[in-house]
């Protein structure tokens, strides 16, 4: 699927529909074309916007991502490719490990992904379940979830067991991003809980804002 010029254009003025599938995890799914960029929804969410996507591209600029010499890159939640969008002129990533457990998520990402200056591995698996299948075997030098189903973030991916999967995952100088929304009193409620379980695990980790999302970061001996 390829954006025609006219199109491309056209999005600017207003958003395009491409198409809808049936998620069974995240329920009805639209891709448009929005401001040059595919944007995918679901109904309370927006899963990837291109360099649009306002929680990572603010992450990543506060924290000077295109100037660490990070190499391999893990990644939980794939969407249809807006981080590897932010990520794809990085001077130093050679390979990205993509895990989403949506089997259509990953055809759609196959398909829209971005080109980059890395190669991806796509991997269709619950997070959680490859953390544990894969424990000490590959390391990573920038570690990022973006992992929801709609809105929310499952609970089992807030857990101390998650968090201290992933830490076993980190390099000696890896940096660790998750990004939760943070909108309703429900989400922030629920943020505050996983607050607590993240300082158990990463006692220096710190967090931000970034518009509707809470971006929650860990530097493996002072990465920043």
């Amino acid at each position: 699927m390829k954006k025609s010029k006219l199109f491309t254009y056209l999005s600017y003025l207003f958003e395009i529909p491409v198409e809808k599938r049936e998620s069974s995890y995240s329920g009805l799914l639209e891709l448009t074309l929005h401001k040059g960029e595919w944007k995918l929804s679901s109904k309370n969410a927006i899963y990837s916007f291109g360099n649009h996507y306002s929680s990572f591209r603010t992450a990543f600029k506060r924290l000077q991502v295109e100037k660490l010499p990070f190499k391999n890159v893990l990644m939980f939640g794939v969407g249809i490719g807006s981080v590897a969008d932010l990520l794809k002129n990085h001077p130093t990533i050679k390979n990205v490990t993509a895990v989403d457990i949506d089997e259509m998520m990953i055809e759609w990402a196959k398909e829209l992904w971005p080109e980059t200056n890395f190669k991806t591995r796509f991997v269709v698996q619950d997070a959680l379940e490859w953390l544990q299948e894969n424990p000490e075997s590959e390391k990573f030098d920038l570690i990022l979830a973006d992992i929801f189903i709609d809105d929310v973030t499952p609970e089992k991916f807030t857990t101390h067991r998650f968090l201290d999967l992933v830490k076993q995952k980190m390099s000696d100088r890896s940096l660790f991003i998750f990004s939760k929304i943070n909108y309703t009193d429900e989400h922030k409620k629920a943020n505050q809980s996983f607050e607590k379980n993240l300082v158990k695990t990463f006692s220096s980790a710190f967090s931000f804002s970034a518009q509707y999302n809470k971006i929650y970061v860990y530097q493996q001996h002072n990465t920043i």
